[in-house]
This record gives C-alpha cells, sequence and structure tokens, in this order.
C-alpha cells in the first residue's frame, strides 16, 4: 500500500503524490471530476491501474467545482511543474471537468499523452452557447474562464472520447479537437457523460488507463469495450430510450417504466425523472418508492426531482 505525499496545498487545490516504492520514470496525472456535493476535499487514493502498472500517481484535487480555477492559476501549474520535473514519461487522465483541467494544465504538468473523457472546453456562456446547463456552474466559480489553449499544450496527443448523441458533450469535442488537433477524436454513441460510463459498469476502464501509460491508446479497442459492454449495460438502454421519447413516446415510456423498476438505482433514478417529463401519473410514487430502498441517496437527488416537478408544473 503506498502512503500520500502532499505536494501542494493551498485550500482550494491539491496535488497529492502516490510514490512507488522501488521507483518509477514514469507518473500519470489525474485530475478529479466533478462531484455530487463538492465542499471540501476527499481523502485522495492511489488508482488502481498505477498500483498494477508499477508507476507514480499524482493526484489533483478540488475542494468545490470550480475547473481547478483561482485567482492565483499559476500556483497550481508551478505546483504540477515541480511535481513531474523529474520523470521520463507523463501521462494524464481526466473526465468532465477534470478534462478541462488536464488540458489547461497539459503544458505545465509535462504531459505527453492524455486520456480525456467528456472534457468541457469552456463553460462561460459569453464564449460558449451550446452549454447553457452549465451557465449558472460558472458563476458560480467567480473567476475568468480561459480557454485551455491558452495554458495548455497545443501538440498535445492524445484520445478525446465523447458522446456525440449529448449536444453540449458534442460541441466541447469539436472545440477541443480544434484547439488541440493531435488528439484523436472517438465517438461513444448513447454511452452518456461521461461517455466511459458504459465501459465503467463493465469494469473496463482500467484497459484505458493501462493503454494511456503503456503509450497504446487504440481506438478500436475503446470502440470495442464499448460495443461489448453495452450488451449487459441498463445505462445504454437508458440512454437509447430516452433518445427515442420524441419519435416513439409510447414504447419509450413503457421501456422507462422496466428501468425504473428493476434497474440500478441511478438508472431507475434518472428513468423516473423521465417519466416525469413525460407526465406519467406514476413516476412521483416510483421515485418515493426509490428513495425508501436506498439507505444514502446521492444529496443531489432532491434537487433534480423538484427540478423536474416543477418543470411538469
Amino acid at each position: 500500500m503506498r502512503h500520500p505525499e502532499r505536494l501542494h496545498g493551498d485550500g482550494r487545490h491539491r496535488v497529492t503524490l502516490f510514490r512507488t516504492p522501488s521507483g518509477s520514470a514514469k507518473a500519470v496525472v489525474c485530475f478529479e471530476p466533478g462531484r455530487d456535493l463538492m465542499n471540501g476535499f476527499e481523502t485522495p487514493h492511489c488508482p488502481a491501474f498505477a498500483e498494477r502498472l508499477g508507476v507514480d500517481a499524482l493526484m489533483v484535487q478540488t475542494a468545490r467545482r470550480d475547473w481547478f480555477l483561482s485567482r492565483n492559476n499559476y500556483k497550481l501549474a508551478n505546483a504540477l511543474s515541480r511535481a513531474t520535473a523529474g520523470y521520463n514519461d507523463v501521462t494524464g487522465s481526466g473526465f468532465s471537468m477534470g478534462g478541462y483541467g488536464a488540458l489547461l494544465f497539459s503544458a505545465a504538468a509535462r504531459l505527453r499523452r492524455v486520456l480525456l473523457v467528456s472534457p468541457q472546453y469552456n463553460i462561460d456562456p459569453d464564449i460558449v452557447t451550446y452549454d447553457p446547463d452549465r451557465a449558472n456552474k460558472f458563476r458560480r466559480i467567480g473567476y475568468a474562464m480561459p480557454c485551455p489553449e491558452t495554458l495548455g499544450d497545443t501538440a498535445l496527443r492524445g484520445l478525446l472520447i465523447y458522446d456525440p448523441t449529448i449536444p453540449a458533450d458534442r460541441g466541447h469535442a469539436a472545440c477541443v479537437a480544434k484547439a488541440f488537433p493531435k488528439l484523436r477524436p472517438v465517438t461513444l454513441p448513447f454511452g452518456g457523460h461521461p461517455a466511459t460510463s458504459v465501459i465503467g459498469d463493465a469494469k473496463k476502464v482500467g484497459r484505458l488507463s493501462t493503454m494511456l501509460v503503456d503509450g497504446k491508446l487504440n481506438i478500436r479497442v475503446v470502440r470495442r469495450l464499448h460495443r461489448d459492454a453495452r450488451r449487459q449495460s441498463d445505462k445504454y438502454r437508458l440512454n437509447l430510450v430516452r433518445a427515442a421519447v420524441v419519435k416513439h413516446p409510447a414504447t419509450a415510456q413503457t421501456e422507462l417504466h422496466d428501468l425504473a423498476r428493476s434497474g440500478t438505482p441511478y438508472v431507475r433514478f434518472e428513468a423516473g425523472i423521465a417519466l416525469v417529463g413525460l407526465d406519467e401519473p406514476l413516476a412521483v410514487r416510483m421515485l418515493t418508492q426509490l428513495l425508501a430502498d436506498v439507505p444514502d441517496p446521492p444529496p443531489h437527488w432532491a434537487g433534480r426531482m423538484q427540478e423536474a416537478l416543477d418543470h411538469a408544473d
């Protein structure tokens, strides 16, 4: 078991090193994705794939949903530059908000390759028009949001994975690909957000991380993992059904009923929310039952339910 070494911490952001006992010339920098409730730091853990592959791991954390921004972005940049100075090969990964962080600090962290999954390019509504749902999140950040190429390494290589059926994620991917032209886009339709959710349900995300560290990122392998995993994935089925609501409402409603009763808690919740939007009388009862079945529901569920009910009214 590796012991964490705090390399940087200023109340807003932290960088924690998990060093291999025998030392390693390789390091992977993992930028934290958004969490349901971000009000302080979580305890960092060394990724299992880093333990397995024998590489050092640097965990970059944020205390709040701020996209790793502050008045002094240079402090985090300098910390990452110092932390990665002694390695021959540094790679990075970032999902959603973490993808933006990986891009923005790619030069500072000396990243040679990245695995980006459903990253945001920017959420400032004055810069992007395709993601209005994150406009309030931008306002809560309280700082200007630079486009990632202003500080990042535009020669960065790696994979840019996203779900093309999600308009906002499609828009972000197009902007990222234009700003970082050596990244290779990979579309995983109905993968959700993040786009590797279906692969994650099959516990195969470690395969992607292994390819990243080994320098063998393979688009065909990523697509095959998604294709194989979707057959048993309720999340994939849910995403398909939600996309079919407009053209096939009756069939979609039947499928949503089944998912709201028999899926995982996440799938049951999302199916129930979708049924509220379809004015299904049993939707509220199904969601109420779900709350009774789940001993410690995610904090954001209550807000999502109220928002759906208000919209339905």
